[in-house]
């Protein structure tokens, strides 16, 4: 990338006030003034580095704005009778995004599809992958409707937001030069209509809305673009608690959101999926990037109702009893409580395991902040504390990876079904190596069990098919090393 100067002083001193970069202002770093600046050259988010001109607030300014308004909205969801402050936001049933508040209307312009031919290629390359990417949606119905001869936004097809990213992935995946040359155009097509999603008069406009959030948020992340990444991410997350999707089958809670009573079997599935969906992004995504997730809170586990999810086709063939109730679903599995709902379906084992990956993540950034911020390191009682949450959380972890099945042994699965459980175990193992890490150093059986771990991963996608993994999830591995598995290696 080429290197230009934009405010650095003549004489090499330092920048005028208020002349560094954003990022450098946000990370109170010193900033040479080049663009991209020494400092975010060296963290590798280049993208990111802009800076105010004119008076004008730079995008990534704008962004991150808009992520931590989100992120105040969850926590108000999450703890709705704690008090607000005078500043906060005032809430709306559905979450309408802000992201337009200040900018002037614009006059109405008819959104063009492509051709019919087109469309179809973008579906079925989408749908092949699509698992990959967060898609929670039954495939079927989706595809049937999708290629309905019918305009965009009628309500018998998708909603336009839904069929603009679906597009945008389809794009991607299709593998082919002349199509991803036009991601741009229909990135921002995307975008356009899923900001508008939740005023469209769809009548599913809030699932379909949801699901768009989510697909931006993987395309994001998997193009090494974090911070977009993380505002889509964060309106899902606000959008899936508002609707309370957590709540889906809750056992004594109430279950009024934004949503009308789900219509069958298979649309009441896709809901369930979409919590475990948007749960696993956020958990994988914020050990990924050494942040905290959004859904963070130790009591909030208390508050997940939903039952575990099944294999998508599952639903519509009734294997969800129609009078089975939940309740403290996340607990339960933490606390190694017995239950009726065993959760051993791929896609409920790559639920747990992005669960006890993020708590390994957040005990070993824990036990290291402790360590380093306190001279003497910890007291005995802190030690004792710290000792003793690593041992029970290192045993559940290993039950957890001795109870999965490996990808190459399950019956008649579907590519899509072989590869959760990649990353379902490669996420488990992910797991054990970060817990073990805070002791490989000085302990010889937490270093061989870490390296143990790293090597399981290799095996387990060594046995299985390559053409089962010409796509993958972008936790897996992105084109920056933004969020990698090999991250806590």
């Amino acid at each position: 990338m080429a290197w230009t100067s934009r405010h650095a002083s003549p004489d090499g001193g330092k920048l005028q006030r208020g002349a560094a970069c954003y990022s450098c202002r946000r990370r109170k770093r010193r900033c040479d003034g080049n663009l991209p600046c020494s400092q975010c050259s060296h963290l590798n988010i280049e993208d990111e580095c802009e800076y105010a001109d004119g008076g004008k607030r730079a995008i990534a300014h704008i962004l991150q704005e808009n992520i931590d308004d989100l992120e105040h909205r969850i926590h108000d969801l999450e703890h709705p009778h704690w008090p607000r402050p005078e500043h906060a936001v005032p809430l709306h049933q559905p979450y309408h995004a802000s992201i337009s508040r200040t900018s002037s209307p614009r006059p109405k312009r008819a959104v063009s599809e492509p051709p019919k031919e087109m469309i179809e290629q973008l579906v079925d390359s989408f749908l092949a992958y699509s698992s990959e990417v967060g898609f929670f949606m039954n495939s079927s119905r989706f595809r049937q409707s999708a290629l309905l001869p019918f305009p965009l936004g009628h309500h018998s097809r998708p909603s336009p937001a839904l069929l603009a990213t679906a597009y945008l992935w389809g794009l991607r995946l299709s593998g082919q030069s002349n199509l991803i040359a036009q991601e741009p155009v229909y990135l921002a097509r995307a975008l356009s209509l899923t900001t508008k999603g939740l005023s469209d008069p769809h009548p599913q406009r809030v699932m379909h809305t949801l699901q768009a959030e989510v697909l931006l948020s993987y395309f994001f992340f998997a193009s090494g673009r974090v911070l977009e990444g993380k505002y889509h991410s964060a309106a899902a997350i606000s959008l899936s608690l508002s609707s309370s999707l957590h709540l889906v089958r809750s056992q004594s809670r109430d279950t009024s959101g934004t949503l009308s009573p789900a219509a069958d079997d298979v649309e009441e599935g896709e809901r369930i999926h979409a919590w475990w969906t948007v749960m696993v992004m956020d958990k994988c995504w914020a050990v990924g990037l050494c942040e905290t997730p959004s859904f963070a809170h130790r009591d909030s586990l208390a508050m997940v109702d939903a039952p575990w999810p099944l294999e998508s086709d599952d639903y519509g063939k009734g294997y969800l009893s129609p009078s089975a109730r939940y309740s403290h679903t996340i607990q339960k599995f933490i606390n190694n409580a017995p239950t009726s709902d065993t959760g051993m379906t791929t896609v409920a084992m790559l639920a747990k395991a992005s669960i006890l990956w993020q708590r390994a993540d957040d005990v070993a950034r824990t036990m290291l902040t402790h360590t380093y911020h306190t001279l003497t390191g910890m007291s005995p009682e802190t030690a004792v504390v710290f000792r003793t949450e690593f041992v029970r959380l290192d045993a559940l972890i290993d039950r957890f990876r001795d109870a999965l099945v490996p990808p190459n042994q399950i019956s008649n699965p579907t590519p899509a079904m072989t590869r959760a459980l990649v990353v379902a175990h490669s996420v488990a193992h992910s797991a054990t190596v970060r817990l073990q890490s805070l002791f490989s150093h000085t302990d010889v059986l937490a270093k061989r069990k870490r390296l143990a771990a790293a090597r399981s991963i290799l095996g387990i996608i060594a046995a299985v098919p390559l053409r089962h993994l010409k796509y993958i999830n972008p936790i897996m591995g992105v084109r920056r090393s933004s969020s990698l598995l090999p991250l806590l290696m």
